[in-house]
């Protein structure tokens, strides 16, 4: 059984669980003994009974289909699932989207969805969960490492990812005086289906730029991201490379911005 700093949570919640980082967060769950409720937009039969094996006990897994964009649905499905299962003492945000374009051929349209996913999803998702969180909980929002500092084609994503960490900030702050833990997840880029979809139709320059970072096995960052969230870290970035990344992005800005200066210059190059 892994070391959780409380104890492993009786009930989480994990938007975004059907696939990717949530898929593999929620496996993990259930194999340490908690019931989890996941909400998305589609889970199939055959992946619900998939994780009903992993199930320990009287442990449980249900599943909540909603749209992390819509308030109202996703407070109904919170209250539906904490009726079910029961409070959450542990809740993470993992629904999210990355659509990239520079910034002059990027749609209001693809901005807007980004903003409405990834930033209000967030607020959707932590509104919803603290209604019923209970001193001793523990809420985490995956953010990105675009969520310090600014990376080619991802104005959309970036801008979405920066609202993330500034919302886990404020969070952190009003929370912890009622007794619950806030972590923000903020890794580099991570073998998923979401990267590769980026990698079919973005950029090669984003590409090669991010390369600086590292891309990491969805395994390898979900253990790390894993490590933190036991501990109750604040701030949780998985693997070296990234966190070099995020310390000179944060501590060394002008190093940092130097450093990308100059990628993106040979990237540009390169591609042409």
């Amino acid at each position: 059984m892994s070391n959780w700093k409380h104890g492993v949570p009786k009930v989480a919640f994990v938007s975004g669980g059907g696939s990717g980082i949530g898929l593999n967060l929620t496996r993990a769950l259930l194999a340490d003994g908690a019931s989890v409720a996941i909400f998305d937009l589609k889970v199939e039969d055959a992946l619900l009974n998939e994780l009903s094996s992993l199930c320990k006990g009287n442990t449980r897994v249900e599943r909540f289909l909603v749209d992390i964009t819509d308030p109202k649905a996703v407070e109904l499905a919170m209250d539906e699932a904490a009726a079910t299962l029961g409070a959450p003492e542990f809740a993470i945000n993992c629904a999210g989207i990355l659509r990239t374009a520079l910034f002059t051929e990027m749609s209001y349209e693809m901005f807007d969805q980004s903003m409405r996913v990834n930033l209000y999803g967030s607020r959707n998702f932590a509104a919803g969960v603290l209604k019923h969180m209970r001193p001793g909980g523990h809420l985490a929002l995956i953010a990105s490492l675009a969520g310090m500092c600014g990376s080619y084609t991802h104005g959309a994503y970036a801008t979405s990812k920066f609202g993330v960490v500034g919302l886990a900030e404020v969070l952190r702050t009003e929370l912890k005086p009622k007794g619950i833990d806030v972590s923000v997840v903020c890794p580099g880029e991570i073998q998923t289906p979401m990267l590769v979809e980026e990698r079919r139709v973005g950029s090669r320059v984003t590409e090669i730029v991010n390369e600086f970072a590292g891309v990491l096995p969805v395994e390898v960052a979900v253990e790390g991201i894993l490590d933190g969230l036991r501990k109750r870290t604040f701030m949780i970035t998985p693997g070296f490379k990234a966190k070099l990344t995020r310390y000179l992005a944060r501590s060394h800005t002008g190093l940092f911005r130097w450093i990308v200066d100059q990628k993106v210059a040979k990237a540009l190059k390169e591609v042409r």
